[in-house]
């Protein structure tokens, strides 16, 4: 396992995790914090429409998961939506992930959405708020219970789950090319820069990972990668087959043991992780 010391009061805990052969390296120097607030409070609007344009997760899924500690690589269920001012939506972005096109009847409450690869589901809005929404599948009278932070990002693209972050989480269907595949290696990178930040402009110091295919490891001061050996089925499936998920992988041993300026002030570790996590993104773009 690869891993990327943060802050150095957290070396016990990320040591206990490696094995002898891990590159550990120091980070080189202080830098002002980069995260700025970019979301907008929902908080007082009463525009369904305008409520609608939320990550809404399954209340029942998001209780589960952070009972279970928010670890990555956890097989449970995590469904949701993200609804986007674009007319984009993403169904399920830490599940079995599904793009389409929404549409609103603001008379009937009904969602119509149509997906990209065919199809199309029906949901009624039997309740919606700022925090809280019910939708009803009118095929069989089922009513469950989502659950939202009232805040959305200004551009849709900064959202961690919009459809043009998680490309790379689409298998292709043919052999890529080396570029092919460091470019969908460095969209994972992006992914989790884009994820850490929105997490830290909403104020969170906790996190949960469920449901994301990665070969990465988070600790709080760290980031590190899994060994070869431990990476998992979900990332790996990202990439055609296993060999050039492995090319990938090489990519991202090549730069986790790089040293990397940290804002050793920053008390909030998902500020620090999404800044550093930011420039290892911008140093696989110059490999």
């Amino acid at each position: 396992m690869k891993t990327y010391l943060l802050v150095t009061a957290f070396i016990v805990i990320i040591a206990s995790g490696c094995n002898n052969n891990a590159k550990n390296t120091q980070a080189t120097a202080a830098e002002k914090d980069t995260i700025v607030s970019t979301l907008t409070d929902l908080s007082a609007s009463t525009d369904i429409k305008k409520l609608l344009t939320q990550n809404w997760e399954n209340k029942e899924d998001a209780d589960d998961a952070a009972l279970s500690g928010g670890g990555d690589g956890l097989e449970i269920p995590y469904r949701g939506f993200s609804f986007f001012e674009d007319a984009s939506v993403v169904e399920n972005p830490r599940d079995k992930i599904k793009f389409g096109k929404w549409t609103l009847d603001e008379a009937n409450k009904m969602i119509t959405i149509e997906y990209n690869k065919g199809g199309k589901s029906q949901f009624k809005i039997v309740a919606i708020g700022a925090k809280q929404m019910i939708l009803m599948n009118p095929a069989d009278q089922k009513k469950t219970e989502y659950k939202a932070d009232a805040k959305i990002q200004q551009n849709p693209t900064d959202d961690p789950f919009h459809a043009s972050n998680n490309q790379w989480r689409i298998k292709p269907v043919k052999s890529e090319s080396d570029s092919a595949i460091k470019q969908r290696t460095e969209e994972c990178v992006l992914f989790y820069s884009k994820f850490l930040a929105d997490n830290a402009n909403r104020g969170g110091n906790i996190i949960s990972f469920v449901g994301f295919p990665t070969c990465f490891k988070w600790y709080r001061g760290g980031v590190s990668i899994k060994s070869a050996e431990t990476l998992e089925g979900k990332w790996i499936n990202c990439y055609y087959n296993k060999a050039q998920a492995m090319k990938a992988y090489a990519l991202l041993d090549e730069i986790i043991g790089k040293k990397y300026k940290w804002n050793k002030e920053e008390a909030n570790w998902v500020k620090q992780s999404a800044d550093v996590v930011r420039q290892m993104y911008d140093t696989l773009r110059l490999l």
